[in-house]
Protein backbone atom coordinates (compact mmCIF):
# COMPACT_ATOMS: atom_id res chain seq x y z
CA UNK A 1 0.00 0.00 0.00
CA UNK A 2 1.46 3.37 -1.35
CA UNK A 3 1.64 6.43 1.02
CA UNK A 4 2.03 10.14 1.14
CA UNK A 5 5.50 10.59 2.00
CA UNK A 6 7.92 14.07 1.14
CA UNK A 7 6.76 16.36 -1.57
CA UNK A 8 3.51 16.18 -3.00
CA UNK A 9 2.38 18.43 -5.21
CA UNK A 10 -1.46 19.64 -6.08
CA UNK A 11 -1.30 19.05 -9.41
CA UNK A 12 -2.83 21.74 -12.17
CA UNK A 13 -5.05 20.46 -14.67
CA UNK A 14 -4.04 21.67 -18.16
CA UNK A 15 -6.44 22.62 -20.31
CA UNK A 16 -6.93 24.95 -23.79
CA UNK A 17 -6.54 28.68 -23.77
CA UNK A 18 -10.11 29.30 -22.71
CA UNK A 19 -10.13 26.19 -20.21
CA UNK A 20 -13.54 24.73 -21.79
CA UNK A 21 -11.46 21.27 -22.20
CA UNK A 22 -8.51 19.69 -20.51
CA UNK A 23 -5.81 18.89 -22.05
CA UNK A 24 -4.81 15.29 -21.96
CA UNK A 25 -1.75 15.55 -24.00
CA UNK A 26 -0.48 18.60 -22.19
CA UNK A 27 -0.91 15.98 -19.08
CA UNK A 28 2.66 13.62 -20.02
CA UNK A 29 4.71 16.54 -20.37
CA UNK A 30 3.79 18.35 -17.24
CA UNK A 31 3.92 14.92 -14.98
CA UNK A 32 7.74 14.40 -16.64
CA UNK A 33 8.30 18.10 -15.59
CA UNK A 34 7.23 17.24 -12.19
CA UNK A 35 8.90 13.88 -11.91
CA UNK A 36 12.55 14.87 -12.81
CA UNK A 37 12.34 17.55 -10.14
CA UNK A 38 12.32 15.00 -7.63
CA UNK A 39 8.89 14.77 -6.63
CA UNK A 40 7.26 12.29 -4.69
CA UNK A 41 3.60 12.49 -5.16
CA UNK A 42 1.09 13.85 -7.20
CA UNK A 43 -2.36 15.00 -5.86
CA UNK A 44 -4.31 14.96 -8.88
CA UNK A 45 -8.01 16.92 -9.62
CA UNK A 46 -8.32 18.72 -5.98
CA UNK A 47 -8.76 22.53 -5.55
CA UNK A 48 -5.19 24.04 -7.53
CA UNK A 49 -6.59 20.57 -10.58
CA UNK A 50 -10.16 22.66 -10.54
CA UNK A 51 -11.70 19.51 -10.23
CA UNK A 52 -15.09 20.56 -8.77
CA UNK A 53 -15.29 22.51 -11.62
CA UNK A 54 -15.53 19.40 -14.19
CA UNK A 55 -18.15 17.19 -14.96
CA UNK A 56 -17.50 13.65 -13.45
CA UNK A 57 -16.56 12.25 -16.56
CA UNK A 58 -14.40 14.92 -17.37
CA UNK A 59 -12.41 13.79 -13.59
CA UNK A 60 -12.77 10.11 -14.61
CA UNK A 61 -10.88 10.58 -18.21
CA UNK A 62 -8.57 12.87 -16.35
CA UNK A 63 -7.34 10.75 -13.92
CA UNK A 64 -6.74 8.31 -16.42
CA UNK A 65 -4.85 10.39 -18.43
CA UNK A 66 -2.66 11.06 -15.11
CA UNK A 67 -2.40 7.44 -14.27
CA UNK A 68 -0.70 7.03 -18.01
CA UNK A 69 1.59 9.88 -17.12
CA UNK A 70 2.66 8.71 -14.09
CA UNK A 71 3.13 5.17 -14.85
CA UNK A 72 3.89 4.47 -11.21
CA UNK A 73 7.01 6.65 -10.76
CA UNK A 74 5.44 8.21 -8.12
CA UNK A 75 2.30 7.93 -5.82
CA UNK A 76 -0.36 9.19 -7.39
CA UNK A 77 -3.31 10.61 -5.42
CA UNK A 78 -7.00 11.22 -7.04
CA UNK A 79 -9.09 13.66 -5.29
CA UNK A 80 -12.63 11.78 -5.54
CA UNK A 81 -14.48 14.53 -2.76
CA UNK A 82 -18.36 15.67 -4.06
CA UNK A 83 -21.30 17.05 -2.35
CA UNK A 84 -22.98 13.84 -3.55
CA UNK A 85 -22.39 10.14 -1.54
CA UNK A 86 -23.00 8.37 -4.67
CA UNK A 87 -20.88 10.51 -6.58
CA UNK A 88 -18.00 10.39 -4.30
CA UNK A 89 -18.39 6.54 -4.65
CA UNK A 90 -18.40 6.39 -8.05
CA UNK A 91 -14.91 8.21 -8.32
CA UNK A 92 -13.57 6.30 -5.83
CA UNK A 93 -14.45 2.75 -7.49
CA UNK A 94 -13.19 4.56 -10.36
CA UNK A 95 -9.91 5.75 -9.02
CA UNK A 96 -9.22 2.19 -8.14
CA UNK A 97 -9.81 0.60 -10.99
CA UNK A 98 -8.04 2.24 -13.48
CA UNK A 99 -4.84 2.32 -11.03
CA UNK A 100 -4.58 5.53 -8.78
CA UNK A 101 -2.56 4.37 -5.95
CA UNK A 102 -5.26 6.14 -3.46
CA UNK A 103 -7.64 8.68 -2.86
CA UNK A 104 -9.00 11.33 -1.19
CA UNK A 105 -12.14 12.81 -0.11
CA UNK A 106 -12.82 16.61 0.84
CA UNK A 107 -15.04 16.90 3.38
CA UNK A 108 -18.54 17.90 2.26
CA UNK A 109 -19.65 21.95 1.84
CA UNK A 110 -22.24 24.04 1.31
CA UNK A 111 -23.99 23.00 4.03
CA UNK A 112 -22.94 23.12 7.57
CA UNK A 113 -22.65 19.01 9.36
CA UNK A 114 -22.16 18.49 13.00
CA UNK A 115 -19.41 15.93 13.85
CA UNK A 116 -21.14 13.18 13.59
CA UNK A 117 -22.79 13.92 10.34
CA UNK A 118 -19.17 14.17 8.52
CA UNK A 119 -17.70 10.41 10.36
CA UNK A 120 -21.41 9.34 8.77
CA UNK A 121 -19.99 10.82 5.25
CA UNK A 122 -16.91 9.73 4.97
CA UNK A 123 -17.86 6.20 6.36
CA UNK A 124 -20.84 5.90 3.99
CA UNK A 125 -18.35 7.06 1.28
CA UNK A 126 -15.63 4.40 1.75
CA UNK A 127 -18.06 1.91 2.50
CA UNK A 128 -16.84 -1.88 1.02
CA UNK A 129 -14.09 0.41 -0.50
CA UNK A 130 -11.47 -0.96 2.17
CA UNK A 131 -8.51 -2.59 0.36
CA UNK A 132 -7.87 1.46 -1.23
CA UNK A 133 -6.07 3.99 0.43
CA UNK A 134 -8.24 7.01 1.50
CA UNK A 135 -7.04 10.40 2.41
CA UNK A 136 -9.68 12.73 4.27
CA UNK A 137 -9.10 16.30 3.09
CA UNK A 138 -9.63 19.16 5.35
CA UNK A 139 -10.04 23.02 3.78
CA UNK A 140 -12.54 24.79 6.35
CA UNK A 141 -11.76 27.67 4.37
CA UNK A 142 -13.58 26.35 1.39
CA UNK A 143 -16.17 23.55 3.16
CA UNK A 144 -16.91 25.63 6.75
CA UNK A 145 -16.88 22.07 7.61
CA UNK A 146 -13.78 21.13 9.81
CA UNK A 147 -12.33 17.83 10.38
CA UNK A 148 -11.05 17.82 13.89
CA UNK A 149 -8.72 14.66 15.11
CA UNK A 150 -11.72 12.86 16.69
CA UNK A 151 -13.86 12.86 13.81
CA UNK A 152 -10.63 11.00 11.58
CA UNK A 153 -10.20 8.86 14.47
CA UNK A 154 -13.48 7.56 14.56
CA UNK A 155 -13.49 7.20 10.92
CA UNK A 156 -9.85 5.63 11.05
CA UNK A 157 -10.80 2.94 13.54
CA UNK A 158 -14.08 2.09 11.68
CA UNK A 159 -12.44 1.97 7.91
CA UNK A 160 -8.58 1.72 8.67
CA UNK A 161 -7.41 2.13 4.72
CA UNK A 162 -8.63 6.02 5.69
CA UNK A 163 -5.04 6.28 6.32
CA UNK A 164 -4.03 10.17 6.84
CA UNK A 165 -5.65 13.52 6.28
CA UNK A 166 -4.51 16.35 4.21
CA UNK A 167 -5.12 19.22 6.14
CA UNK A 168 -5.22 23.03 4.16
CA UNK A 169 -6.49 24.61 7.52
CA UNK A 170 -3.10 26.85 7.80
CA UNK A 171 -3.96 26.54 11.34
CA UNK A 172 -0.48 24.49 13.15
CA UNK A 173 -2.65 23.88 16.11
CA UNK A 174 -4.55 22.13 14.39
CA UNK A 175 -2.31 20.46 12.94
CA UNK A 176 -0.59 18.93 16.04
CA UNK A 177 -3.73 17.69 17.48
CA UNK A 178 -3.88 15.94 14.05
CA UNK A 179 -0.91 14.56 14.67
CA UNK A 180 -0.83 14.06 18.60
CA UNK A 181 -4.39 13.18 18.93
CA UNK A 182 -4.88 10.60 16.57
CA UNK A 183 -3.13 6.63 16.35
CA UNK A 184 -0.02 6.33 15.09
CA UNK A 185 -1.37 4.39 11.94
CA UNK A 186 -2.94 7.69 11.04
CA UNK A 187 -0.16 10.03 8.42
CA UNK A 188 -1.10 13.44 8.54
CA UNK A 189 0.28 15.79 5.25
CA UNK A 190 0.20 19.68 5.23
CA UNK A 191 -0.63 22.57 2.85
CA UNK A 192 0.93 25.29 4.11
CA UNK A 193 3.66 25.80 2.29
CA UNK A 194 5.50 29.07 4.74
CA UNK A 195 5.48 26.44 7.56
CA UNK A 196 6.50 23.01 5.72
CA UNK A 197 9.62 22.70 7.70
CA UNK A 198 7.75 23.64 10.77
CA UNK A 199 5.01 20.88 9.99
CA UNK A 200 7.69 18.28 9.23
CA UNK A 201 9.40 18.90 12.44
CA UNK A 202 6.24 18.50 14.13
CA UNK A 203 5.57 14.82 13.13
CA UNK A 204 3.96 15.70 9.81
CA UNK A 205 5.08 12.79 6.68
CA UNK A 206 5.30 15.35 4.08
CA UNK A 207 3.47 18.92 1.98
CA UNK A 208 0.91 18.40 -0.18
CA UNK A 209 1.31 22.16 -2.49
CA UNK A 210 -0.33 23.95 -4.86
CA UNK A 211 2.80 26.22 -5.13
CA UNK A 212 4.85 23.18 -5.63
CA UNK A 213 3.48 22.08 -8.54
CA UNK A 214 4.65 24.82 -10.14
CA UNK A 215 7.89 25.43 -8.39
CA UNK A 216 8.72 22.43 -6.98
CA UNK A 217 12.74 22.64 -6.49
CA UNK A 218 12.32 24.24 -2.94
CA UNK A 219 10.29 22.20 -1.78
CA UNK A 220 12.10 18.77 -2.95
CA UNK A 221 15.65 20.18 -1.68
CA UNK A 222 14.08 21.09 1.72
CA UNK A 223 12.30 17.56 2.16
CA UNK A 224 16.25 16.00 1.50
CA UNK A 225 17.82 18.45 3.69
CA UNK A 226 15.35 17.55 6.96
CA UNK A 227 15.86 13.89 6.03
CA UNK A 228 19.87 14.27 6.42
CA UNK A 229 18.82 16.51 9.50
CA UNK A 230 20.65 19.39 7.49
CA UNK A 231 18.17 22.12 9.94
CA UNK A 232 20.35 24.98 9.14
CA UNK A 233 20.10 24.66 5.24
CA UNK A 234 16.57 23.33 5.81
CA UNK A 235 15.73 26.80 7.17
CA UNK A 236 17.67 29.08 4.43
CA UNK A 237 15.76 26.95 1.67
CA UNK A 238 12.66 27.37 3.85
CA UNK A 239 13.17 30.87 3.65
CA UNK A 240 13.30 30.90 -0.40
CA UNK A 241 10.27 28.88 -0.33
CA UNK A 242 8.13 31.43 1.47
CA UNK A 243 9.36 34.16 -0.95
CA UNK A 244 8.38 32.41 -3.92
CA UNK A 245 5.57 31.45 -2.02
CA UNK A 246 4.53 34.72 -0.87
CA UNK A 247 4.61 35.83 -4.00
CA UNK A 248 2.48 33.66 -6.14
CA UNK A 249 -0.57 34.66 -3.69
CA UNK A 250 0.44 31.13 -1.62
CA UNK A 251 -0.86 29.20 -4.11
CA UNK A 252 -4.62 30.61 -3.69
CA UNK A 253 -5.25 31.59 -7.20
CA UNK A 254 -5.32 28.92 -9.84
CA UNK A 255 -4.99 31.54 -12.71
CA UNK A 256 -1.99 32.93 -11.50
CA UNK A 257 -0.62 29.58 -11.03
CA UNK A 258 -1.23 28.46 -14.73
CA UNK A 259 0.21 31.67 -15.67
CA UNK A 260 3.48 31.04 -14.06
CA UNK A 261 3.51 27.29 -15.20
CA UNK A 262 3.20 28.99 -18.74
CA UNK A 263 6.01 31.16 -18.60
CA UNK A 264 8.36 28.65 -17.44
CA UNK A 265 7.51 26.74 -20.51
CA UNK A 266 4.97 23.94 -19.28
CA UNK A 267 1.83 24.05 -21.27
CA UNK A 268 -0.97 24.50 -18.14
CA UNK A 269 -3.40 26.74 -20.40
CA UNK A 270 -6.38 28.38 -19.43
CA UNK A 271 -8.76 28.44 -16.41
CA UNK A 272 -12.48 26.88 -16.63
CA UNK A 273 -14.87 29.62 -16.04
CA UNK A 274 -15.54 31.37 -14.15
CA UNK A 275 -12.07 31.27 -13.37
CA UNK A 276 -10.08 33.75 -15.42
CA UNK A 277 -6.31 35.37 -16.00
CA UNK A 278 -5.31 38.30 -14.44
CA UNK A 279 -5.79 41.78 -16.72
CA UNK A 280 -2.10 42.08 -18.72
CA UNK A 281 -0.92 44.65 -16.60
CA UNK A 282 -1.51 43.13 -13.43
CA UNK A 283 0.31 39.60 -15.04
CA UNK A 284 2.99 42.04 -16.40
CA UNK A 285 3.52 43.24 -12.64
CA UNK A 286 3.41 40.13 -11.36
CA UNK A 287 5.85 38.71 -13.52
CA UNK A 288 8.32 41.56 -12.83
CA UNK A 289 8.06 40.86 -9.16
CA UNK A 290 8.64 37.23 -9.47
CA UNK A 291 11.59 37.21 -11.30
CA UNK A 292 13.01 39.45 -9.12
CA UNK A 293 12.69 36.94 -5.93
CA UNK A 294 13.61 34.26 -8.37
CA UNK A 295 16.55 36.08 -8.97
CA UNK A 296 17.43 36.76 -5.14
CA UNK A 297 16.68 33.10 -4.20
CA UNK A 298 18.57 31.71 -7.15
CA UNK A 299 16.03 29.88 -9.53
CA UNK A 300 15.33 30.90 -13.25
CA UNK A 301 11.59 30.62 -14.85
Amino acid sequence: MKRLYGVTVAALTPMNEDGSKVDHAAIEDYVDFLVEKGIHGIFALGTTGEGLLLSIEERKKTLESFVRAVDGRVVLIAHCGALRIDEVRDLLLHARSVGANGASIVSPFYYRYRPEELVEFFLKCSKEIEDFPIYLYNIPALTNNWISAEIATKVHKERPNVVGIKDSSQDLLHVLSLINDTPESFDVVVGSDRAFLTVLQMGAKGCVSGPGAVFPEFFVQLYKQFQSKDLESARETQNKLTKVSLTILDGASIPVLKMVLNWRGIKAGGCRAPLKFLPEDQARQLRERLEKVLEEVGLNL
